[in-house]
């Protein structure tokens, strides 16, 4: 596969209308609207393997099934999409879990209702140089390319300062706002190594950019990554009930069903990803990135921790409801099912 673009990369990526973030505050225009299952609900997304159950309910026609008129919406950052879901230009949002949890520890209209993945990112080294990059204390006093406080970030950073290396004195960490311009920076020499997240880790493997040299999961296993959440004041208003529990519906047979029929999931990722599907069988088949749909409150509020200890956040106490799994339980109830499905994706 040819090494894309920047422009190819960020192609097609919204803004969030009428939201912007400033200084880790949200400002825009509250939208509160009621909506019926035959009115458009739009989804926040990236392109990101994370998001894999909500690309197999689109391609299987879930949506379509429980009656749902929706409308996918590519944005370009987790936060883009956090401060449309809170603003209301979106209802449904795909996200990572820095920007969502760091969202729900503020008071802000969104709830976290479910989990979407867990681990799925990596440290990635140069493929045209030599690395002694092996474990992240290796990472002292290397040049580091890094998306700041993208759920990757957070876990790389976090544990580097459990092993002692501070990561604002003892390493060179240098913000990008696009994969492609870290991937570039492999390229020239300009950074030891890069924090990705899939399918981009993959991704630059496969266009021989760089390799991973340490996943997420060996240095945090099972730590939360992407989220589902509902803004609130969507969610909450009794007339859009019926249309967020089917909306949980699909995202719970999404999952169901990449257990049954991966190749389905290969395809549908690739489609939404713009990635080929060598790439994507890579990312799930070694599970480099592995799919999960608990709230995980324990391992929430661990990565909570986390992000405060960054500096990202001011505190890391949950607003109410900001793990909301009242959805969940009701789309449970309505699919006969007496809890989330355990597959070991």
């Amino acid at each position: 596969m040819s090494k894309i673009s920047r422009r190819d990369f960020v192609k097609g990526s919204m803004a969030a209308a009428g939201a912007v973030v400033l200084g880790g505050s949200v400002v825009g225009p509250f939208v509160k609207k009621a909506f019926s299952a035959r009115e458009e609900i739009k989804i926040g997304y990236l392109k990101a393997t994370h998001h894999a159950p909500l690309f197999v309910a689109l391609e299987q026609g879930f949506y379509k099934q429980e009656g749902l008129d929706v409308k996918p919406v590519l944005f370009q950052g987790s936060g883009e999409i956090g401060s449309a879901c809170i603003t209301g230009a979106i209802q449904v949002a795909y996200l990572g879990s820095s920007p969502s949890i760091g969202m729900v520890t503020r008071d802000v209209p969104m709830n976290i209702v479910s989990g979407s993945a867990m681990e799925s990112s990596a440290v990635v080294v140069p493929m045209n140089r030599p690395s002694d990059i092996k474990t992240v204390k290796d990472l002292r006093g290397k040049k580091i390319g890094t998306i700041r406080a993208a759920t990757a970030d957070i876990v790389v950073r976090y544990k580097m300062l459990e092993a002692g290396i501070d990561p604002f004195k003892d390493a060179t960490v240098r913000n990008f706002t696009h994969n492609q311009d870290i991937l570039t920076g492999l390229e020239k020499g300009d950074l030891d190594c890069a924090i990705l997240w899939e399918p981009w880790a993959t991704h630059a493997e496969a266009t021989k950019y760089g390799r991973p040299a340490i996943f997420s999961k060996d240095i945090w296993p099972r730590h939360v990554c992407c989220r589902m959440a509902f803004g609130t004041d969507w969610a909450n208003n009794d007339k859009n009930t019926d249309a967020a529990v089917k909306i949980m519906k699909c995202h719970i047979k999404g999952y169901m069903h990449i257990a049954k029929h991966p190749d389905d999931n290969i395809k549908a990722n690739a489609k939404w990803c713009g990635i080929d599907e060598k790439e994507i069988a890579t990312v799930f088949r070694e599970k480099r990135q592995r799919l999960n749909l608990s709230l995980d409150p324990e391992g929430s509020q661990k990565f909570a921790e986390a992000t405060k200890a960054l500096g990202i956040i001011e505190k890391a106490v949950f607003q109410k409801d900001g793990l909301n799994d009242r959805f969940q339980k009701l789309a449970l109830k309505e699919m006969g099912l007496s809890s989330l499905p355990e597959l070991g994706l």
